[in-house]
């Protein structure tokens, strides 16, 4: 006889831990960087945590629309260290591949298709001792990450797709239409 798990019968549910909560690194995240870190927990099962994406096509069916807001979360959260990059993202094989990222607080199992290493839980968010230390951090790591998305952005990479180049060849009218009539 098989032996059914127990269900929870309101559905799935994310697990935030009370001592997460109290940390200084939890007091200074924006409104955004909250929201995108239940956002992102709620899509971590069992075994997926290092093969979360955050990209924008997937993250407005739950409601986000703002590129700039989304990024900004992204940083904060990677900043005071909630999350961390498991595969950088770009352009790969002619196809754009979105960043993935893991949850500090939880423990990663090896992914091999997405080329995902196991780690345990290394908990970066837990190194502040005060709040201002955590402000302090969040500044300084969110212009290291902007400063990290400029040059990448400055560092052309060759684009997998044919530039099509216009002639240098002018158009030039025949005839002189300057006195013509329209006819209604």
């Amino acid at each position: 006889m098989a032996i059914k798990k127990p269900s929870d019968p309101n559905g799935r549910h994310v697990r935030i831990y009370v001592s997460l909560l109290g940390t200084p690194a939890w007091r200074v995240l924006s409104f955004s960087g909250k929201a995108l870190f239940l956002d992102l927990r709620s899509a971590v099962t069992a075994t997926n945590n290092g093969n979360l994406s955050a990209a924008l096509s997937e993250m407005k069916h739950k409601g986000w629309t703002s590129p700039t807001t989304l990024a900004k979360a992204i940083y904060e959260l990677r900043a005071i260290g909630f999350i961390a990059v498991t595969v950088e993202g770009g352009l790969r094989q002619g196809t754009r591949v979105p960043s993935l990222y893991r949850f500090t607080d939880l423990e990663v199992f090896e992914q091999p298709k997405v080329k995902v290493q196991s780690v345990k839980a290394t908990h970066d968010y837990r190194r502040f001792e005060s709040v201002r230390e955590a402000e302090r951090a969040l500044i300084e790591g969110l212009e290291k990450l902007q400063e990290q998305g400029r040059k990448k952005q400055k560092t052309k990479k060759k684009s997998p797709v044919q530039k099509m180049y216009r002639s240098n060849t002018e158009s030039v009218l025949e005839g002189d239409f300057s006195n013509t009539e329209s006819v209604h």
